[in-house]
């Protein structure tokens, strides 16, 4: 949750970097509408993927992650205008998500 704060407060930033923010998420879409409210402050799009199609096509699914739940792994993605990733961390703990100026730092690199 606090990547998701963070990236709002940089939001404009992001914009200026002609960058789109979006999440996707495992939860549902009232879940989903919750954190869009309370933690993104309307400023990215927060999309709900329950059944894990995206997640899985990304193969970013960690099968049993929380107990008999299937979780996305925590991951941090660029993807060009042509819908081409150009760079990805996945993240194994909290520590490692990227924060915002790094994720700025690779669009800058990439332009």
């Amino acid at each position: 949750m606090r990547q998701l704060r963070e990236f709002a407060q940089h939001s404009g930033e992001f914009e200026q970097a002609k960058a789109r923010l979006v999440a996707i998420s495992v939860d549902d879409q009232e879940h989903a509408h919750l954190v869009w409210d309370k933690k993104a402050s309307h400023k990215f799009v927060i999309l709900s993927d329950p059944g894990a199609r995206v997640i899985r096509q990304y193969g970013l699914l960690h099968a049993h992650g929380k107990g008999d739940t299937d979780i996305a792994l925590r991951t941090t993605f660029v993807i060009d205008e042509n819908g081409r990733e150009r760079w990805r961390k996945v993240s194994a703990t909290v520590l490692e998500i990227p924060k915002a100026a790094e994720v700025l730092q690779q669009l800058g690199e990439m332009q």
